[in-house]
């Protein structure tokens, strides 16, 4: 098995395999610590791993490997666990604070909770309202005695929570901005508590009131409609924020995505789909588009259904039809950047659309030319198809309205239109209804626009079922409801 030194660390890219070993200095001798899974790794800056510790004790490895800082960030991390046990919040045991064997790279091991899971897995299985609550509300209660103790979090998510039964721990001390002992104010703790709840979907946000109410009690605070309406804002300027900062990590190399950048091309991939099967498919587009499954073969856009071994993605090229077009587009995003970034926003939001892969522009400097999105195929019927093979199918219809009302709330929530509401642009696959085709999607900051754009959208739906009065009419009535 390798044994890596902080130099090699320093070095490493996010491939770095494992297993391998490291060796800490316990006291003037050398201890062998093996790394068998990497959870997170900031090249050159911090690794965390989770290892074996005296051939036995499963442990989480933190290192510091920044060549100015790490010392820094290793006190920081100290300073926030010591905080916290201060205050008696309940975090994870250190069982060794120290160095590397050569003494460039401070490291911390903490005991692995096993049986424990953050709050993130723990909502991922929540399907109610009530379930989520229940997940919910011992970590508000903790946050609540966090902010009483003088205590917040800088980045606070819910990877710093972990759980088991209604026990609720804290992890990641360097995230911990101490107070000195004073309670945060209201203006702090709110502003904090907003950020807390905008890392989660905005269907969340209807079970904000009552977790609000169980802060309030926590820190003896009442709570009225007012302060529901002021944390609202809060939530949505931190959800704007972190969305902004979100679709910059998806143009530049980082934990979540590979992106590549030359004179001639520029190219960005989802890191988990990034395997040697997928270089090859961005390296030569063309040719798997040759080879694969053409779904639409036009002068604006050409589709096709590709394979990689076991996996089935989309390729959808941008075309070029001729030097004016090229004039037109060369100096604006390309329709592909145009849906890698908007089917990101759907993510973000919790808003079904196929799993974006990879985007490549071919450029030449600042000018764009071609351009490919790749997508995730969904096997499934749009809702044309189910709409007219089961005319007579009162229940399918029906679930076709549903599926279609949701999905049009959650837009309009977002204030997003999508400037092309035809009907084989609704893909229902498991159940579920997913958004396609969105070079034309817009999200607008101002009411007024996206009112009106949204207004065209509901005309383009309603002329998908003119032998379907009775859709129509509904579809009518939900533009009513939601003010449009």
């Amino acid at each position: 098995m390798l044994c890596y030194d902080t130099e090699t660390l320093r070095e490493s890219d996010r491939t770095l395999p494992t297993p391998f070993q490291l060796l800490l200095d316990t006291s003037g001798e050398q201890r062998a610590l093996t790394c068998t899974a990497i959870l997170r790794h900031l090249p050159g800056k911090r690794l965390v791993c989770r290892g074996v510790w005296h051939q036995r004790q499963t442990v989480v490895a933190k290192i510091f490997l920044a060549a100015s800082g790490a010392k820094r960030h290793y006190q920081r991390e100290l300073q926030g666990i010591e905080a916290l046990w201060s205050a008696e919040i309940a975090t994870p045991a250190i069982l060794f604070k120290g160095t590397l064997a050569d003494g460039k790279a401070p490291l911390l091991l903490f005991q692995e909770m096993q049986g424990y899971q953050n709050l993130a897995e723990r909502l991922a299985t929540a399907n109610t309202v009530d379930d989520r609550l229940a997940a919910m509300q011992p970590v508000i209660q903790l946050i609540a005695r966090l902010h009483a103790a003088g205590l917040g979090q800088r980045d606070i998510h819910p990877g710093n929570f972990l759980l088991s039964g209604n026990d609720v721990m804290v992890i990641d001390g360097d995230d911990i901005e101490n107070n000195g002992r004073q309670p945060l104010s209201q203006r702090k703790s709110f502003s904090n508590i907003a950020l807390f709840f905008a890392q989660f979907y905005p269907q969340f946000d209807a079970i904000v009131p009552p977790l609000i109410d169980d802060y309030g009690d926590c820190r003896n605070w009442p709570i009225d409609p007012g302060t529901y309406s002021a944390i609202q804002k809060k939530i949505r300027r931190w959800r704007d924020w972190r969305q902004k900062k979100y679709f910059q990590k998806t143009k530049r190399d980082c934990t979540a995505f590979v992106a590549q950048k030359a004179w001639h091309r520029f190219m960005a991939c989802d890191r988990t789909w990034y395997s040697p099967s997928i270089q090859n498919l961005l390296n030569d587009p063309d040719t798997f588009i040759k080879t694969g499954t053409i779904l639409k073969d036009g002068n604006t856009a050409t589709v096709a259904k590709v394979t990689l071994g076991s996996q089935t993605l989309v390729v959808k090229r941008y075309n070029i039809k001729n030097r004016w077009h090229a004039l037109r587009r060369c100096l604006r995003p390309s329709r592909a950047m145009v849906s890698w970034q908007n089917a990101h926003r759907l993510h973000f939001l919790g808003i079904r659309t196929p799993r974006p892969i990879a985007v490549i522009e071919e450029r030449w400097g600042i000018f764009r030319h071609r351009a490919y999105f790749i997508m995730a195929y969904l096997p499934g019927e749009t809702i044309d198809e189910i709409v007219h093979d089961k005319i007579k199918d009162s229940q399918a219809i029906e679930n076709c309205f549903n599926h279609l009302a949701t999905l049009i709330k959650q837009l309009a929530a977002a204030q997003i239109s999508h400037g092309d509401f035809k009907a084989t642009n609704f893909l229902v696959s498991s159940s579920q209804l997913h958004l396609l085709d969105l070079d034309g999607m817009t999200a607008h900051r101002f009411t007024g626009s996206f009112k009106r754009a949204f207004r065209k959208d509901f005309v383009r739906l309603r002329q998908n079922w003119p032998d379907l009065p009775n859709l129509s009419s509904r579809i009518a009535k939900l533009t009513d409801r939601l003010s449009i």
